[in-house]
């Protein structure tokens, strides 16, 4: 499917389309389904949140009228002074002052009261045996070692209908505990607290420090709950996508947990994705329509240019595309003419300048006039020179071999270095030729030893400089300094001659051929440089009042005056690596 789509702009353009429209209409939908969803169940929570807190400070409100009912019985000396007495007299008024204590709350609760030994003495429950309680464990147990006035304590299975026991301590003079009271919590007792605070309907359970069920009045799975507490899960608050809320009960070690559901149910939902569902449908179809007629549109002009473009790639180079579009594919389509232009253009230079490094190397080749013959016709002169102790022939012979060996050489390139020592041998062969009437120099920058350059491309230079620049000249200098400027190596040949005519440095300077018959040697060296690092590269020539000051030490120093000469700069890039 997805190489189907990418085979076709249109098909490209259809999906484009559905995509943009369909997109943002299902993001908003979805977000305003969501967001209205989010809205309600918070108001919704927050307001079951407030019902929690009225439900938590009802209870705790209790609690802490049961602390006061303690701290009043614990105050009264006729209860606790008078708890162990056997007589019926003082248990009468024993009975009375605490039903007086206790009045208020037996709606809520059930009141019993202990003495030391864990019997029940006195209970405010009707038609009910009085119990004893063992004073080693359970609630009296948790009394004795807390120092709480109230200890609150879930009820064990077997206890009745008891769901939770409050209890305090009654403390003699001595401050030797004398008895106990414990208050007894039923479901029905729970029931009263909710009615009475206004929460009747509200699904409630309450859960000691252990996650253990006190109370629940609905189906609250307080069971799971608890193991999931249990093993680690963090709960309080909303727990489970809105359907709990839990929260600890005060500091009374206590939790509530009430029933949070959400107000948008699956059928409420699944309608508003229906209709979601519609729109988008509509949606699709719209896309579809637009997207066919404007893609006809677009689609159209593109697939011309790419047939201009299979054209233009199997070599014809004269396509052009005819449009009248002002938009951007009409722009496209000027473009691409322009493109097709300049490719052309771009070829036909390189034809030329093909044809003309050709020339060059033709022209190199003729005048080289059987470099191999001349080779061994000097090597031989070198030898019968020597032999017959004439130094100047055997250095002129040897010298001029070295300049042909690499001459005919298949080597197009050569390290600065040797290019130098080829220079050298063709200095020393013009000093013998013109008995010394000039000196010669190099100033070449530490680590360029080591350039690669084509080779025979100095020699030329300080040929020219030597037969036309000084060859009016009774003594004269030539410098060859060699720099490194921004990764350009710039190669300078400066002599202090007559120097060259204006029409001529103007033909080199702007690349004039025809202008420069007889001087093939300094536009060869142009053209090479040209067309092996490119048109920004090449030879610019120059007029000078030279100072050569010290070219060699001891020698003659040529002061700034009239004599006018000539500086060549060759300028190609800096390369490193094998020749």
């Amino acid at each position: 499917m997805k190489k189907w789509i990418k085979k076709s702009f249109h098909r490209q353009l259809l999906v484009c389309f559905g995509v943009v429209a369909l997109l943002p209409l299902l993001l908003f939908g979805v977000s305003l389904i969501q967001t209205m969803e989010t809205k309600i169940n918070s108001d919704y929570e927050k307001k079951v949140t407030e019902q929690a807190e009225q439900i938590d400070a009802g209870i705790l409100e209790l609690f802490q009228e049961f602390e006061t009912v303690v701290e009043n019985i614990n105050a009264n000396t006729r209860i606790v002074d008078q708890i162990g007495e056997d007589d019926t007299w003082s248990k009468s008024k024993i009975y009375l002052q605490f039903y007086r204590e206790v009045t208020d709350y037996r709606e809520y609760a059930q009141f019993d009261l202990y003495d030391k030994n864990g019997k029940c003495i006195y209970t405010t429950a009707q038609g009910s045996a009085k119990r004893d309680l063992p004073v080693y464990w359970g609630i009296l147990k948790a009394v004795e070692d807390s120092k709480e006035t109230l200890v609150l304590r879930r009820a064990d299975t077997n206890d009745s209908k008891i769901l939770l026991y409050a209890a305090g301590k009654l403390m003699g003079k001595d401050g030797i505990p004398e008895g106990y009271i414990v208050i007894s919590m039923r479901a029905e007792n729970f029931e009263k607290v909710l009615h009475d605070k206004g929460n009747a309907k509200a699904e409630v359970a309450i859960m000691d420090p252990f996650w253990r069920t006190i109370y629940d009045n609905g189906n609250l799975q307080t069971d799971q709950i608890r193991q999931e507490l249990m093993s680690g899960h963090k709960l309080l608050g909303v727990y489970r996508a809105g359907e709990l809320l839990i929260q600890p009960l005060g500091e009374s070690g206590l939790y509530t947990v009430m029933a949070c559901p959400s107000v948008f149910s699956r059928e409420v939902l699944s309608s508003m994705y229906r209709v979601l569902t519609v729109m988008l449908t509509i949606s699709v179809l719209l896309c579809v329509i637009v997207a066919s007629r404007v893609g006809r549109n677009m689609t159209k002009p593109i697939e011309r240019m790419n047939t201009a473009m299979r054209t233009l790639q199997e070599g014809d180079l004269s396509v052009r595309i005819a449009s009248d579009r002002e938009d951007e594919l009409g722009q496209m389509s000027r473009n691409f003419n322009i493109m097709a232009n300049e490719l052309e253009q771009s070829v036909q230079d390189k034809v030329e300048k093909q044809k003309e490094l050709n020339a060059s190397h033709i022209a190199m080749m003729q005048a080289q006039l059987n470099p191999h013959f001349l080779y061994n016709t000097l090597d031989t002169m070198k030898w019968v020179a020597k032999a017959n102790h004439i130094p100047e022939i055997a250095t002129m012979a040897a010298g001029l071999a070295k300049i042909l060996r690499t001459s005919i050489s298949k080597r197009q390139f050569i390290y600065l270095k040797e290019e130098l020592e080829l220079v050298n041998c063709y200095v020393d062969i013009q000093k013998i030729r013109f008995n010394d009437k000039f000196l010669y120099a190099v100033d070449l920058q530490e680590g360029l030893e080591e350039c690669v350059i084509p080779k025979l491309i100095i020699q030329p230079i300080v040929e020219n400089s030597v037969l036309h620049g000084l060859k009016e000249s009774e003594e004269g200098n030539i410098l060859v300094r060699i720099t490194e400027q921004e990764d350009v190596l710039c190669i300078e040949v400066t002599d202090d001659g007559c120097g060259a005519p204006e029409e001529r440095m103007d033909a080199i300077n702007h690349r004039r051929q025809e202008q420069l018959v007889g001087h093939i040697g300094v536009s060869n060296v142009d053209t090479i440089i040209r067309l092996t690092y490119g048109e920004e590269y090449g030879i610019h020539m120059e007029s000078l009042t030279p100072n050569i000051e010290n070219t060699m030490d001891g020698q003659r120093t040529e002061e700034e005056g009239e004599v006018h000469g000539t500086k060549v700069t060759l300028r190609l890039p800096v390369r490193y690596g094998e020749a």
